[in-house]
C-alpha cells in the first residue's frame, strides 16, 4: 500500500492512524501481537538489547487510533517496516509524521485530550461486582492457610508461605484489599494454632508494602523493580515480626529457631541473631510468595480483564506468552 501524499496543511495524525488501519488491513490483518513480535525481531537485529526491543503491546495498538497530539517517529518507523512497506514508502509515512507535526503547531487550539484506549485482550479498567469480589478474597485467605498449614509447616520448610493471597489481593486490587485478607487470615488463624494472632501484623505490612509499592511508587513497571519491592517486603515484615517473636515466643522457632540458635552459639547477640535469622529466611520467603502473587495477577487479568493499568510487568507478560516459543529461541539468536 501506497501512502498518499499531502500538503502539512492537509495531513494529520488521524489520517495517518486511518492510513495504519488500511495497511495493517492489507497485510493480511496482522495480530496485534504478532506485530508486537516482529517489531521486537527488527529491534534486535538493529542490536537493541533484548530488554529494550519489547514494545507495549498496548502502545502500538494506540498507533492505530485516531485522537492523538503526536507519534513516535522511531515506533512509526517499526510498525510501517513491520507491514512490509519499503525504504520509499517508510520514508513517506515519516515525512507525513512531520507535516502532520507541523501543520498542527500552526494552527493554535485546545489540546485534544487523548483517549485512553485498552489493547485487545487486556483489561478493561472497571471495578469487580462485590459478589464477585468477596469470595475471590476469601479464596486468597483459603489460600494463605492452605500454602503455609500444609505445605510449609507440614513440610518443615526455611519458608512461611503464608502471605501469597494477600500479596495476590495487594497487587490486584490495592494495599487495603490485601489487609483485609491479612486480617481475615489472622483472626481464623487460631483454627490452626494458638498464638498466631499478633503476626497478623506482619501479614498488614506485607499488604502495605506490596500494595503502595506497585499502586504508588510504580514498583511492578519491570521485573527488576518488581525483584527490589520484594526485598522492601522481606525487610519491613523483618523489622515487624522480631519484637513480636521476642516478646511473645522467647525469640525465632522451628527452622528459623534453629537457625537463630546456631548464631547465637556464634557469638551474635539474641535480638540480632533472632532478626538476621528471620530476614535470612523472609528474603526467600517474599521472593517466592512475590513472584506466585505475580502469576495469580497475570491470570485474573487475563480471565476477568482486571485493569493492570498500574503494573506495566502484567502488560508485558501477556505479550511473551503470546510470543510462540520457537519464534522467541530464534529472535534471541538472530544475526544483524
Amino acid at each position: 500500500m501506497q501512502s498518499p501524499e499531502s500538503s502539512p496543511q492537509q495531513e494529520s495524525f488521524d489520517r495517518i492512524a486511518r492510513d495504519l488501519q488500511e495497511l495493517r488491513e492489507a497485510a493480511g490483518h496482522v495480530s496485534y501481537a504478532e506485530l508486537v513480535r516482529r517489531i521486537t525481531d527488527l529491534r534486535l537485529r538493529r542490536g537493541i538489547p533484548a530488554a529494550a526491543a519489547i514494545p507495549a503491546r498496548s502502545t502500538v495498538y494506540n498507533a492505530f487510533k485516531t485522537g492523538r497530539s503526536r507519534y513516535d517517529t522511531e515506533l512509526l518507523r517499526d510498525i510501517v517496516v513491520a507491514l512490509g512497506e519499503d525504504d520509499v514508502a517508510t520514508d513517506r509515512w515519516l515525512r507525513r509524521s512531520r507535516d502532520a507535526r507541523r501543520a498542527k503547531s500552526a494552527v493554535p487550539s485546545a489540546p485534544a485530550p487523548i483517549p485512553v484506549l485498552p489493547s485487545p485482550g487486556s483489561a478493561v479498567p472497571r471495578r469487580v461486582p462485590a459478589l464477585a469480589l468477596l469470595p475471590l478474597l476469601f479464596g486468597f485467605v483459603v489460600l494463605n492457610h492452605a500454602s503455609h498449614w500444609f505445605i510449609a509447616a507440614s513440610l518443615d520448610l526455611p519458608v512461611y508461605l503464608d502471605m501469597i493471597g494477600t500479596a495476590a489481593a495487594a497487587l490486584a486490587f490495592g494495599p487495603w484489599h490485601g489487609v483485609a485478607v491479612a486480617i481475615a487470615t489472622g483472626f481464623t488463624g487460631p483454627i490452626f494454632e494458638e498464638g498466631i494472632l499478633a503476626f497478623t501484623l506482619v501479614n498488614i505490612t506485607g499488604a502495605l508494602v506490596w500494595g503502595y509499592g506497585v499502586h504508588r511508587t510504580r514498583l511492578g513497571r519491570d521485573i527488576l523493580s518488581f525483584f527490589f519491592l520484594t526485598l522492601l517486603v522481606a525487610t519491613a515484615c523483618s523489622f515487624v515480626a522480631t519484637p513480636i517473636l521476642v516478646v511473645l515466643r522467647g525469640g525465632a522457632y522451628g527452622v528459623i529457631g534453629r537457625i537463630a540458635e546456631s548464631l547465637q552459639e556464634a557469638g551474635m547477640p539474641f535480638i540480632v541473631a533472632t532478626f538476621t535469622s528471620n530476614i535470612s529466611t523472609s528474603v526467600l520467603d517474599k521472593l517466592l510468595t512475590g513472584f506466585i502473587a505475580l502469576a495469580i495477577f497475570a491470570g485474573l487479568h487475563t480471565r476477568m480483564r482486571l485493569s493492570a493499568k498500574h503494573m506495566p510487568l502484567i502488560e508485558d507478560l501477556g505479550v511473551l506468552r503470546e510470543r510462540p516459543a520457537r519464534t522467541s529461541f530464534n529472535t534471541v539468536f538472530a544475526q544483524p
